[in-house]
């Protein structure tokens, strides 16, 4: 599975609508996610919302340029590969 798939299913890899929207409703709820409680909503410039991924992204999703995983033989098209490397330790819990 490619990062991308990865990250895009850490909530839920759920396609059911209805699932998805009580999961939506079930992470609104605790006060900590109330609106008056994050502050990162007090923009509402896409722009800055970009530029805010962009810099968490490589901190966190690529860590901090570290290796996640490398292909067996170095080879970079992971199509080619018959096992793709684990995640590192902590990763999931991360993410």
């Amino acid at each position: 599975m490619d990062l991308q798939r990865f990250w895009d299913g850490v909530i839920t890899s759920s396609s059911n609508l209805t699932r998805l929207r009580n999961e939506a409703s079930a992470l609104r709820d605790p006060l900590e996610f109330q609106r008056s409680q994050l502050t990162e909503l007090a923009s509402t410039e896409f722009e800055s919302w970009t530029k805010e991924s962009f810099e968490i992204a490589p901190k966190i999703a690529y860590r901090n340029g570290a290796p996640i995983g490398i292909p067996k033989g170095g080879n970079m098209d992971c199509a080619m590969v018959a096992a793709a490397p684990v995640l590192p330790v902590g990763y999931v819990v991360s993410a």
